[in-house]
């Protein structure tokens, strides 16, 4: 089974493009950390079992590791989406810009909180997958 995976450099250029001028990255380690904890132990089958789950752990582990001064959360979403696109997979969810709700920002602000664990977060990402057609 081939897989396709995000590196830290690749988060990196995410947090830049979100950050813009203020992009400050407090150690590449951290993301490198980050997406190992996800990725563990390095190739398939991962730890976390489907690519699904494996973006829901590096949503986790990316917004608990603090590796950006700005945009934790919003890069942790965009690389756990960015890994399900080149997968096969996009998230559907309920967004509305009319009363302010996202229920993937919610999740991951959750995260943060220490409202939901890893599990919690791999079960919604399961829940809320789509194959691509």
């Amino acid at each position: 089974m081939t897989i396709k995976i995000i590196d830290a450099e690749m988060v990196c250029d995410f947090n830049k493009v979100i950050c813009g001028p203020d992009y400050r990255c407090y150690g590449i380690g951290k993301v490198e950390s980050a997406l190992h904890s996800a990725y563990y132990p390095g190739s398939y089958p991962f730890h976390h079992g489907s690519i699904i789950s494996v973006a829901g752990a590096m949503a986790f582990y990316l917004t608990k590791a603090h590796a950006f001064y700005d945009g934790n959360k919003r890069v942790a979403a965009v690389s756990a989406i960015t890994l399900m696109e080149l997968n096969g997979y996009e998230l559907e969810y309920s967004f509305s810009e009319r009363d302010n709700s996202n229920e993937l920002a919610d999740a991951i602000e959750s995260t943060a909180a220490g409202q939901i664990n890893i599990d919690e977060l791999k079960k919604w990402f399961d829940i809320h997958k789509t194959p691509t057609a």
